[in-house]
């Protein structure tokens, strides 16, 4: 009786921890058997690596400040084990402290073999002795300071590492503090084509691995274009090295815009897929924690475009999806103005959205969270974020998460249903329209209301045929939330929203019953001011952030 007993808590504890779960049409982040979306940021790359440092800047303090409820972390293999067999997790220790002191939750990017894509975070006892670990090569013999992921004795070495990691949080954060792991950051090869050191060229060789075969095969009529056209223009083969499955790669453009040197990206990204699948799976047996990787995205079409060849991203999906199915989420690091774009194509096949690293935009934050029910959303740098000249955007953004920690029960309520959308602003796609229920809602962006200098620009000619005042940067998000079939909660700022009954819905008349502006406590709605006269507009200036609640009538 006291063995199942134990064995009753022990599966009652597992069944706790973090998890990702279908809710609705979409998948959610459980932490503690609740769904958790994660207001986050993710700090700089070293600042994790110095424990007095953290204190110096009180790192923390100034996060709980911004609204955060969630922080996104190094563990660098360097410092975890600076001497073969012989680990030190002070830092970690600090971090899981720190973290719970202020009441957030952890995600740990383990900087392991390579960091986009180089070994700078690897111990010297890997990365110094190439004879046991050997480097990746060019095509010229030259060493890229990039490890050769073929070799079998560092990925028995980082498994170990990693995995003693995860032992370690098993043993240590009962309170489920970290909630994810990031694999590595940024897979991919710099500065040639494939590795061309004398594993991988075993390798490159070598039959293409029976579990992208599988993939291809299974998948052939939903797979990306150049890996389709690729593999059936040679004859969709099922077995032979990678030139025989995929063909000889095109080294220059013919007119047809191809992935130049596709067939050797696609070896690359297998390579780093496989390894990275090794070290997720490896770690889930110890403690299965929800894993992720992430991608430098540098285009919403990129034709293998990355800071690293074979990256993750979207033209070689299938590949990490073959590769890599113990890694539960492929990531964009998302600095580009077209987040929409880019959570599309990251969407793909289910795919939940997480942006591990974005511009400190608050809009975006409100946007990925109402449009894809976002799991995280994380501006990268988010320890300088509220100082110096990244102040201003710091400043939006706190007050963004702290509307979306006042509304948060509504939001969670709302994941995975089509009652929430988001709406996303900017130069270049400064209109959008949305459906919800019987009504067509059309968005512009909405500045800041300036009577003063709107007088002086029509004084000195502005408005009156002289040189107009340069344009400025256009910004505005907003979580919608459709409370009721005539109600309406608008969060977010910088938007003009426009009403009316969408196609196909007869009535004579629509219009706006009541207007008010107020705020969330507890999750619920306090109205402020009844909105009407010169007020009455579903506006939102881009000067402020708040919550408006509109109702309609129609006949």
């Amino acid at each position: 009786m006291t063995l199942l007993a134990l064995a009753t808590l022990t599966v009652n504890a597992q069944a706790q921890l973090p998890a990702l779960k279908k809710i609705g049409t979409s998948t959610c982040l459980m932490v503690d058997g609740k769904p958790f979306v994660m207001r986050s940021g993710e700090l700089h790359n070293s600042t994790a690596s110095s424990i007095s440092y953290m204190q110096q800047e009180k790192v923390f303090d100034r996060l709980k400040a911004m609204n955060l409820n969630s922080v996104i972390a190094t563990v660098s293999w360097e410092l975890m084990e600076p001497v073969e067999g012989k680990y030190d997790f002070s830092h970690v220790d600090y971090l899981l402290k720190e973290a719970r002191a202020h009441d957030m939750k952890l995600s740990l990017i383990w900087f392991g073999s390579f960091k986009n894509p180089f070994m700078t975070y690897a111990p010297l006892w890997v990365k110094g002795n190439a004879k046991k670990f050997p480097h990746a090569v060019d095509e010229q013999g030259k060493d890229m300071e990039m490890l050769c992921l073929q070799n079998e004795t560092l990925q028995k070495a980082e498994i170990r590492a990693y995995t003693a990691l995860m032992k370690y949080l098993k043993d240590n954060d009962k309170q489920h503090t970290v909630v994810m792991m990031q694999v590595e950051n940024e897979p991919g090869l710099r500065g040639s084509k494939r590795d061309f050191s004398a594993q991988a060229e075993k390798a490159w060789k070598s039959n293409v691995p029976s579990q992208l075969i599988d993939y291809l095969k299974k998948n052939d009529a939903t797979l990306m274009p150049d890996l389709k056209k690729a593999w059936n223009s040679n004859g969709s083969k099922t077995k032979g090295d990678w030139e025989t499955v995929f063909g000889k790669s095109l080294t220059a453009d013919d007119g047809s815009n191809p992935i130049l040197n596709l067939t050797e990206h696609l070896f690359t990204a297998c390579t780093y897929a496989t390894y990275l699948d090794a070290l997720s799976e490896a770690g889930k047996k110890v403690y299965a924690l929800p894993t992720f990787i992430n991608a430098s995205v540098f285009g919403t079409n990129s034709r293998g475009r990355s800071l690293g060849n074979g990256c993750s991203i979207g033209d070689f999906f299938d590949v990490y999806r073959a590769c890599a199915p113990s890694i539960d989420i492929l990531t964009p690091n998302s600095y580009m103005q077209q987040l929409d774009q880019i959570c599309e194509q990251y969407s793909w096949k289910g795919n939940p959205i997480f942006i591990p690293e974005s511009s400190v935009q608050g809009a975006r934050g409100l946007y990925a969270v109402g449009e894809w029910d976002a799991i995280c959303f994380s501006p990268f740098g988010i320890d300088s974020a509220d100082k110096g000249r990244n102040e201003a955007a710091g400043q939006r953004l706190k007050e963004c998460y702290a509307l979306m920690a006042d509304m948060e029960p509504l939001i969670l309520s709302n994941l995975g249903s089509d009652k929430m959308r988001g709406v996303y602003i900017y130069n270049g796609h400064d209109a959008m329209d949305i459906e919800m229920g019987d009504y067509k809602i059309s968005f512009i962006p909405q500045k800041g209301f300036d009577i003063g200098a709107l007088m002086a620009g029509a004084n000195n000619g502005a408005n009156l045929g002289g040189t107009p005042a340069p344009e400025k940067k256009v910004e505005g998000g907003a979580i919608i939330i459709q409370t009721a079939a005539d109600e309406f909660i608008f969060a977010g700022y910088g938007i003009n929203a426009t009403i009316a009954m969408k196609d196909g819905v007869k009535h004579k008349f629509c219009g706006y019953d009541a207007i008010y502006e107020g705020q969330f406590k507890n999750g619920n709605f306090v109205p402020g001011r009844l909105l009407n006269g010169d007020e009455r507009n579903v506006t939102i200036t881009e000067d402020e952030v708040k919550a408006l609640k509109v109702k309609l009538f129609h006949y």
